[in-house]
């Protein structure tokens, strides 16, 4: 004598479905690709909206991007600064709004990539930098002040290179994915330019 079937994997097994236990399950799997499809575009909005964010930073601040662009391009690096503010915004607008997704995604890839370089050269410069600084400060106050800047500059690009790893997945991800069920993209599917497809 067989049991009935418990659980949707026994009844994939055995094939063993009533007509309610189906329409349930279908259910179930409908809700299941909404909740995912939410949390999808959620990802990516946040994603997009911190790079939109960062490079409008770089508008505001402009040279900064210049000199960061600087450490890794000792020519032209008003040039390297401009595409990688133009890459930031671009691409942070792009993917928010899920719109040409795989192309803008690919921009944040493009200007994640060298990023890390940046992070390891403080991590080896700060360390020979600090000693000349603290030896020119005389005030005690100043001085504990400062070993606390040192500490967290230092501790920022360590935690930097693991932050980028996260964001360079993310962004790689969206770029294979394309913007899932709540973007532009959706709208203009016959418009959308794959590149990893």
């Amino acid at each position: 004598m067989c049991r009935k079937p418990r659980t949707r994997f026994d009844r994939c097994l055995t094939g063993a479905y009533s007509a309610t236990e189906f329409h349930h399950d279908a259910e179930e799997s409908l809700e299941h690709s909404t909740l995912v499809g939410i949390v999808e575009a959620f990802l990516r909005v946040i994603l997009g909206w911190r790079f939109l964010i960062s490079g409008l930073s770089n508008v505001c601040r402009w040279p900064n991007p210049v000199n960061t662009a600087s450490i890794l391009f000792s020519q032209h690096a008003k040039l390297f600064g401009l595409i990688a503010t133009v890459l930031m915004v671009g691409g942070g607008v792009g993917l928010a709004a899920g719109f040409q997704t795989p192309i803008s995604s690919t921009m944040l890839v493009v200007f994640l990539v060298p990023t890390f370089s940046v992070h390891y050269y403080w991590l080896k410069v700060l360390p020979t930098m600090a000693p000349t600084v603290k030896n020119s400060i005389a005030d005690d106050k100043a001085l504990g002040y400062f070993r606390n800047f040192e500490r967290q500059a230092f501790h920022a690009h360590e935690v930097g290179i693991r932050d980028n790893l996260v964001l360079l997945a993310a962004a790689a991800y969206f770029a294979v994915r394309g913007s899932g069920a709540y973007g532009l993209d959706n709208l203009i599917s016959n418009w959308v330019v794959w590149i990893f497809r």
